[in-house]
């Protein structure tokens, strides 16, 4: 049994460092026992239509000014390239969880993204993408970035199929919704317990919503040595998070994609926060894994 990872060059072939850091990060991962790599196909741009505005859909692939680099990241087609890519790994990784349970896709990018344009360096929504491609599907995501899921909180209010939980240190716009929970603790003050009683609230929406997938991003911008850390969760806390997730979701026998999301201190100590939580979904689903 091996944990399906799905990952392509494509992500990183670009000179920007917030996408070169997921390179390290896959080179990290690879070295972890009982873990497969697959690259995602060509992504069908088509599948697109209806979750973007048409006028962004356009202006992003054909790098248009201003909106193409709305994100906070000046468009190159390397930089569609890559998010075409891991939109590709999204759904790949959606279907091969729904089949077999889990799976991770090594991207980063897509909770800030708005239908109308980019933000917070997220293109295009992946998060949103799964619901809008998977329509008898309800997608349940489970957002524990240091930064609120403002832009898949946007996308839940207009797809029923979508529900948001976010628990952050920063807001980002965050609020919560008719089918968007928000809850931002500061786990140095707070303390731990105020944020896993916050993630609690997941197994309550398991039991409500029943949702057919759960998308898990788990942030590594929540460590206390990030600069941008309002959460400032420990490395011990944040395994026992991703723990939590992934032990809720094989309990109650939900399927689970997990991207990794933030990270704005050393790509080397970001890169070891990503395998961690790759150790921790080993562990919780492959527990004879080292």
């Amino acid at each position: 049994m091996t944990l399906r990872v799905y990952y392509s060059d494509t992500y990183t072939s670009s000179d920007t460092p917030v996408l070169e850091r997921l390179a390290l990060s896959a080179s990290e991962i690879k070295k972890i026992p009982q873990v497969e790599f697959v690259c995602p196909p060509e992504f069908d741009v088509g599948l697109l239509n209806g979750l973007h505005s048409d006028k962004y859909i356009h202006d992003f692939l054909n790098g248009v000014e201003p909106l193409a680099s709305s994100q906070g990241i000046r468009w190159t087609p390397d930089i569609r390239d890559a998010s075409l890519a891991m939109l590709s790994g999204q759904l790949e990784a959606a279907n091969h969880a729904l089949q077999h349970g889990i799976a991770m896709n090594v991207a980063r990018g897509f909770h800030h993204a708005v239908r109308e344009r980019g933000s917070g360096y997220c293109p295009l929504n992946g998060l949103a993408l799964v619901a809008h491609v998977l329509t008898d599907k309800r997608v349940l995501v489970v957002d524990c970035d240091e930064h609120g899921g403002n832009g898949t909180e946007e996308f839940s209010e207009e797809m029923p199929n979508l529900f948001n939980l976010s628990i952050f240190g920063t807001r980002f716009g965050c609020r919560g919704g008719k089918r968007s929970w928000a809850f931002r603790v500061a786990a140095k003050t707070d303390g731990f317990d105020r944020y896993l009683s916050s993630l609690q609230m997941a197994e309550k929406l398991i039991n409500e919503l029943h949702p057919d997938i759960i998308i898990y991003q788990a942030g590594a911008d929540c460590h206390e040595d990030d600069p941008k850390s309002l959460t400032r969760l420990t490395t011990e806390e944040m395994y026992a998070r991703d723990s939590y997730v992934f032990q809720l979701a094989k309990k109650h026998e939900v399927p689970v994609l997990f991207v990794i999301a933030g990270g704005y201190q050393h790509p080397r100590k970001i890169s070891e926060l990503n395998a961690n939580t790759v150790r921790a979904a080993l562990s919780c689903y492959f527990p004879s894994s080292k």
